[in-house]
């Protein structure tokens, strides 16, 4: 069997593949040219995060591929346009960065429930400044997208203490719709993949419907808020701020109006990063490719009709 990494040479998780299957023949490229050359013949390709675009260009040259697995979550710079013409089956790695997301969404809450940011301005000015802050305790948030994220955030919110209302893709009787989530929520958290029919989800009057006092969080994609619009919320003090793990543009350009702003807490799409979240992809990886090699069913199978 031979495996066509779409990834550095050096790309470090790649020795534990090579480690635990020694006996699958391996090559790792980021040249389109030589990946066009390993794949006759390879029914695996894998991908290393943010290398999905690459597909397009080697789409002709998949002839003989069966099982394209991304080492990351979010899937939306495959090709699903021409996915969804093949029998290719496409597998990626939810779940698998919820834990580390759960706990960034809710730093992110308790840097505004306890002003942190207010608290290492006066550090900086040696400045002995008391003043009250706010409980978690009690507050309610609004979880758009209940997959693995979602739900990583959720318990952790309901362990302190907070009302969480979930949105989740699938609607049933009863369920709250977006809007009201929205309108009622304390703190709303982006959770959801990037679809078409998310693109903007958090759009100009979604953004406006929040509560004065409400706070974003964005640990999905970029493109699902509508930044010019929340740009503007945030300095006209609109919404009480936002804390932001992913943008429109990355890296996030220096002239964005976000860096400007007191009310918005930046991350450079890396509240997932920890230092073994790569190994903990490609185990499960691993672990995959031994289900394929017996003929088994696959875990984390996308639905290519719904790009997710």
């Amino acid at each position: 069997m031979r495996i066509v990494a779409i990834a550095s040479p050096s790309f470090q998780p790649l020795e534990a593949l090579r480690n635990e299957m020694s006996g699958v023949e391996i090559l790792a490229s980021e040249n389109v040219e030589e990946i066009r050359a390993a794949l006759p013949g390879s029914e695996v390709v894998l991908l290393a995060p943010r290398h999905g675009r690459i597909l397009t260009d080697l789409w002709r040259d998949l002839t003989a591929t069966k099982w394209i697995h991304t080492l990351a979550a979010g899937v939306e710079s495959l090709p699903f346009d021409l996915l969804r013409r093949s029998e290719i089956v496409v597998t990626n790695s939810r779940g698998l960065y919820a834990d580390a997301l759960g706990e960034f969404a809710i730093v992110a809450m308790l840097w505004f429930a306890k002003d942190l940011r207010r608290l290492i301005r006066n550090q900086a000015a040696r400045q002995w400044e008391p003043f009250n802050v706010e409980r978690l305790e009690g507050k309610t948030v609004g979880i758009i997208g209940f997959g693995g994220i979602g739900q990583a955030i959720g318990r952790r919110a309901s362990t302190l203490g907070m009302h969480v209302i979930s949105v989740r893709r699938q609607q049933e009787f009863g369920d709250p719709s977006i809007d009201d989530a929205i309108a009622d929520s304390d703190y709303v958290v982006l959770s959801t993949p990037l679809t078409p029919s998310t693109f903007r989800l958090m759009s100009r009057e979604r953004i406006a419907s929040m509560r004065r006092n409400a706070v974003l969080i964005n640990v999905s994609r970029g493109q699902i808020v509508d930044e010019t619009a929340l740009a503007e919320a945030l300095a006209k003090h609109e919404i009480r701020g936002a804390a932001l793990d992913v943008f429109e543009v990355e890296p996030l350009p220096i002239e964005s109006p976000l860096w400007a702003l007191d009310n918005i807490l930046i991350s450079p799409h890396s509240a997932d990063h920890t230092d073994d979240s790569h190994h903990r992809a490609m185990t499960f990886f691993i672990e995959n490719l031994r289900r394929f090699q017996r003929g088994e069913s696959l875990e984390n199978v996308v639905d290519k009709e719904q790009g997710y």
